[in-house]
């Protein structure tokens, strides 16, 4: 089993009215690589 070296767990991220992350949970192990896209113009 790999270890997990990052876990979230029902993360929900808002800007005033806005949700941006509804619940997210995830878990990424050790040598795994992650990246996040959103829209162009996201930031």
């Amino acid at each position: 089993m790999s270890e997990k070296v990052v876990v979230i767990e029902n993360m929900t991220k808002k800007f005033g009215e806005f949700t941006a992350v509804d619940q997210l949970s995830m878990t990424v192990e050790r040598g795994r690589i992650l990246g996040f896209i959103g829209p162009n113009g996201a930031g």
